[in-house]
């Protein structure tokens, strides 16, 4: 009796330990599955991480830009796509990167630089008035999100200017800061490249200019008028750009703010004062057949020598961007070099 008692009580525990290691092992699996959905959804937020962090564009500020200006520092979190050009100069520039703007203005009787003919077009280009006197209302109606302003045409209304889009002013004055200017803007609008191609284009003609000018020849640019005629200082686009390629440019007087062209860096000069300067080249635009007949004019080495150039004003005087310098270049390289 206690035999069989006891072989009873050994085969029930024995199902007690049978079921328990039953009930582990089902167990065993259930947990796997958790773990292996745990470790699933770790490595998925670990991808979506690193996608993140390897995808520049994932980020807010990847494609932020600053560009600095005379008016302060501006940013763009995308690139502007409709682009409002205030000066001929800003013209030049968007169209050397091969952009077109919504708007853009004239200077006195000219619509465009017509020194881009071919390559800018003014169709369907809003007219937004005069670049010394924009019309706000057309530039507010093309919906721009970018301005492109002159820190000396455009300072009394700069306030108005950003109220209706982000405005950048841009110095026109020397070669140099045009350059400049041209390659942060080309920076913002994702055009880099193409104004590294530009600017290593106007410093090939100006190396290769400084190769042929080896006896710095004196120059001056001048508008000749009938009344208040003017001469471009050595500082400005011209005069730098000029001096740059290896001439002596002569006139390194102060700008003066009675001139006609008041806004840029131009002085007043008159035919007793050319005579001083007496130039071996000079570069004329507006109306020197005026001048032909004036014994003062006559006198002029230059006018002996044949070393008078007419010139394109819009190219000369009002373009200053860098397309102009390049035609600049070649002109003038051409008429002093000769067949160098």
């Amino acid at each position: 009796m206690f035999t069989l008692r006891k072989s009873m009580l050994v085969m029930s525990m024995v199902g007690l330990v049978s079921a328990f290691v039953l009930s582990g092992c089902g167990s065993t699996p259930a947990a796997g599955t958790n773990k292996e959905k745990t470790g699933a959804a770790a490595s998925a937020g670990s991808t979506a991480n690193t996608n993140t962090a390897s995808n520049p564009a994932a980020s807010p500020s990847a494609t932020e830009k600053t560009i600095k200006h005379v008016w302060g520092e501006t940013k763009f979190k995308e690139v502007p796509q409709k682009i409002v050009v205030l000066d001929f100069a800003y013209v030049d520039m968007v169209t050397a990167l091969d952009v077109k703007p919504v708007a853009s203005v004239g200077i006195g009787d000219s619509g465009f630089p017509e020194y881009l003919n071919g390559k800018f077009s003014p169709q369907n280009v809003a007219n937004a008035g005069q670049a010394k006197q924009p019309n706000l209302e057309i530039i507010k109606s093309v919906k721009p999100d970018l301005i492109i302003a002159s820190p000396n045409r455009h300072e009394m209304i700069k306030k108005q200017l950003a109220e209706i889009a982000p405005t950048v002013a841009l110095d026109d004055g020397s070669y140099q800061s045009i350059l400049a200017n041209f390659t942060s803007l080309a920076d913002v609008l994702g055009k880099k490249e193409q104004a590294d191609k530009v600017v290593k284009s106007i410093e090939g003609k100006i190396k290769s200019g400084k190769e042929k000018l080896t006896n710095k020849p004196s120059v001056l640019v001048v508008g000749a008028f009938e009344d208040d005629s003017t001469v471009w200082l050595k500082t400005s686009f011209i005069g730098s750009l000029l001096s740059e390629v290896g001439t002596n440019y002569l006139f390194e007087g102060k700008k003066d703010l009675s001139a006609a062209e008041s806004k840029t860096d131009i002085a007043k000069i008159n035919l007793e004062r050319l005579n001083e300067y007496n130039p071996d080249y000079l570069f004329l635009y507006g109306e020197p057949k005026k001048w032909d007949n004036n014994p003062l004019y006559k006198n002029l080495k230059a006018v002996k020598e044949k070393k008078a150039l007419e010139v394109s004003r819009d190219l000369w005087s009002k373009g200053r961007g860098p397309l102009a310098a390049e035609l600049i270049l070649d002109q003038a390289i051409q008429t002093m070099a000769g067949g160098k």
